[in-house]
């Protein structure tokens, strides 16, 4: 890894120092390329193409606690609801970040399920997801274009494109993959309602933000915070004041779906999904300082139980004297998420790149830290970095930035001093950089295909297990899973539908034999089998038989 990101560097830095005597003969062809809408369609493709190949499933199934919840919403959606009533005998139905009382819904802010709901109708859960990348990267381009040339653009795509981080959790069904894509959307329409001063572009914005926001609320916070202080700033020195009530109407109209939301799922608007299945299953699971001792609502499955052995303690430990080692753990887990795959050196041109920073550039860099900073008042474990997925454009960016202005320097004019401005956007120069890009991808290639392997492993459990309901050919059947004392706390067999009537198989808790007893008296027409996670096999039972 580190041998190839040097020699893309000495490359880039060899013709850039060749570029004043050089003539490649593309260059002006790779400049009009990078300037193209062809360009943008190229780079939305291969990110589509990438992400599914690293997620090595042509419809993936969801495999964590989170995926599974927010994939049922999607479903719940798809019917043209908010929320369902409860199943039969709630407590078999149990399942992590899931209501089952006094409602069928996931617990999370609706923005993601809301628009994988899409994908849900149209029986591919996973395009949208896969959408939202193409669209991140296609605006990750445009917007690095804007302000740094298509070079730069192209290099910062490449950057974010094969970083672990991308190719992890972007291909997921977690919510971030919403939120960054919304975030992007958001910083597209403010440059250019600061360009061209149109009530819609700003009324864009703010519609875009409020969707981070009503995907990962902390996040959104993050993002409007910096928004206002520009937006404002401008509304009040050119008088936009139309501009700003465009803007107040399209976030208002997103963030009122909140307490609907809440009202549909909880039966109080004021009391959100989020909110209630803390109180009921994980009081310590909120934003703050130390464990939250109080007993939860609901008695806890075993799952439960072991999130809380392993979150709670992480929690216990997350106090005001505790914030600075744990800012410096998160930013060290975040350094090798992003620039992993080049040994760190790209991190080093992303220190360079400071000294590019001017207008959206610095305010993008601003935002992002806010984003890892507010993340301080919730207590994660530090190799968890999908909390800051958002900040990936960014620092992609700056390295891309970085390594230009190197390049730039390099290649100045004899005779113009090391301190004059001078261009890094002339076709000899994109050339060399385009170059370098390219060879840097090498690495990605080799992340990507680890990556690959990695997810086919996270979902073999799950998926045997799959396998074995499989071999059950009842018309209407009913699984009882029993599971194993080293069972992993973030993967579910158990799972909820959003139309249990219809669906052939039941995967609910075992309960023990007189609680199992009361479930097939609900569905006396159901086959029972257990499963026996320790054993690996399932097999006909009846926990009514004396």
């Amino acid at each position: 890894m580190l041998t190839v990101s040097l020699v893309a560097i000495l490359i880039v830095a060899l013709l850039a120092h060749n570029s004043g005597r050089a003539n490649w003969g593309a260059d002006e062809r790779i400049a009009r390329l990078l300037a193209s809408r062809a360009i943008v369609v190229v780079v939305a493709a291969t990110t589509f193409f990438v992400i599914w190949y690293s997620w090595a499933a042509i419809d993936p199934i969801p495999i964590v606690h989170d995926e599974m919840a927010m994939v049922l919403q999607a479903k719940i959606f798809a019917r043209g609801q908010w929320a369902l009533p409860s199943p039969p005998i709630p407590a078999f139905w149990e399942q992590s970040h899931v209501l089952v009382v006094p409602m069928l819904a996931a617990k999370y802010f609706p923005g993601h399920s809301l628009l994988m709901a899409i994908g849900a109708l149209l029986g591919w859960t996973a395009l949208i997801p896969l959408l939202l990348q193409a669209a991140a990267g296609a605006l990750l381009y445009v917007l690095a274009r804007r302000v740094g040339g298509g070079a730069v653009a192209f290099c910062a795509w490449v950057i974010w494109l094969s970083s672990p981080m991308v190719l992890h959790f972007g291909a997921s069904y977690f919510a971030q993959v919403t939120s960054s894509t919304a975030a992007l959307a958001a910083w597209y329409a403010l440059l250019r309602w600061r360009e061209a001063r149109t009530p819609a572009w700003l009324g864009a914005a703010a519609f875009f933000v409020g969707w981070v926001t009503i995907t990962r609320p902390l996040t959104g916070a993050a993002y409007v915070l910096p928004m206002a202080v520009v937006v404002l700033r401008d509304v009040i020195a050119h008088r936009r004041w139309r501009d700003l009530a465009v803007a107040l109407a399209a976030g208002t109209a997103v963030i009122a779906l909140i307490p609907l939301w809440s009202a549909k799922s909880t039966g109080d608007w004021r009391t959100t999904p989020q909110t209630l299945y803390t109180r009921q299953y994980m009081p310590w699971d909120a934003p703050g300082f130390g464990y939250d001792s109080t007993p939860p609502l609901r008695v806890l499955t075993a799952e439960s139980r072991n999130l809380t052995n392993v979150y709670g303690p992480i929690h216990a430990r997350h106090l005001p004297s505790t914030l600075a080692p744990a800012l410096m753990a998160r930013v060290q887990n975040l350094y090798v998420s992003v620039w992993g795959q080049s040994s760190g050196v790209m991190a080093l041109f992303a220190l360079v790149g400071l000294l590019t920073l001017r207008g959206p550039a610095a305010y993008a860099l601003a935002t992002s830290i806010l984003v890892v900073v507010a993340h301080l008042i919730y207590a994660t474990p530090p190799q968890w970095t999908l909390y800051y997925y958002e900040t990936t454009p960014t620092f992609a960016y700056l390295s891309a930035a970085g390594l230009a202005w190197a390049a730039a320097l390099i290649a100045r004019p004899r005779g113009v001093p090391p301190n004059a401005s001078f261009q890094w956007r002339s076709p000899r120069l994109s050339s060399a950089l385009v170059i370098g890009a390219l060879i840097l991808a090498a690495p990605g290639v080799v992340a990507l295909q680890k990556l690959r392997h990695g997810h086919i492993a996270a979902r073999r459990d799950l998926e045997a297990f799959y396998a074995l309901l499989r071999t059950i050919h009842d018309e209407k059947a009913v699984v009882f899973v029993r599971h194993a004392g080293m069972h992993n706390p973030h993967v579910a067999f158990v799972r909820n539908v959003p139309d249990l009537a219809k669906e052939r198989i039941w995967v609910v808790y075992d309960r023990g034999e007189a609680n199992n007893a009361a479930l097939r008296k609900q569905a006396p027409a159901r086959v029972a089998y257990l499963f026996d996670e320790q054993a690996r096999r399932i097999y006909v039972y009846d926990p009514l038989a004396p």
